[in-house]
């Protein structure tokens, strides 16, 4: 990874704080949508269901863009601009990290939001360019 990963981005990366994911729709509109996210460290990663509309869209165009905003201060904010870099499907760690987020998030170690039969895939987003405030 070469880009730097502002201090002034870090509480808000560490912090269970519902993000938005911005990926591109087929006919070029964007396309947002409001999921929990972890940092790794160096990278977002984000999980959603085979066939929901971002994993579609990250099918065939890997550029995202991930929001981060304070809910006590509008003017603290990550923008985080960059790519898919890897990844996991259910079998290589997508459920494990919907549970994850689950324990993160609600406190409950089982996502129990899934539908029957429903396959949980996660996404590493590696950073080309990041904006906080």
């Amino acid at each position: 990874m070469s880009v730097q990963i502002p201090e002034s981005a870090t509480d808000l990366l560490e912090s269970p704080l519902v993000c938005t994911v911005t990926t591109v729709m087929p006919n070029g509109q964007p396309q947002v949508t409001a999921v929990w996210f972890d940092f790794d460290g160096a990278n977002i990663r984000i999980n959603t269901a085979e066939g929901r509309q971002k994993a579609r869209n990250l099918k065939l165009n890997s550029k995202v863009t991930v929001f981060i905003l304070d809910p006590q201060n509008a003017y603290h904010f990550v923008e985080w601009r960059g790519h898919v870099a890897e990844i996991k499907s259910e079998e290589e760690g997508g459920r494990d990290h919907i549970n994850a987020l689950s324990l993160r998030y609600r406190g409950t170690p089982v996502y129990k939001g899934q539908v029957e039969n429903e396959r949980r895939i996660m996404y590493v987003i590696d950073p080309d360019k990041i904006r906080a405030q």
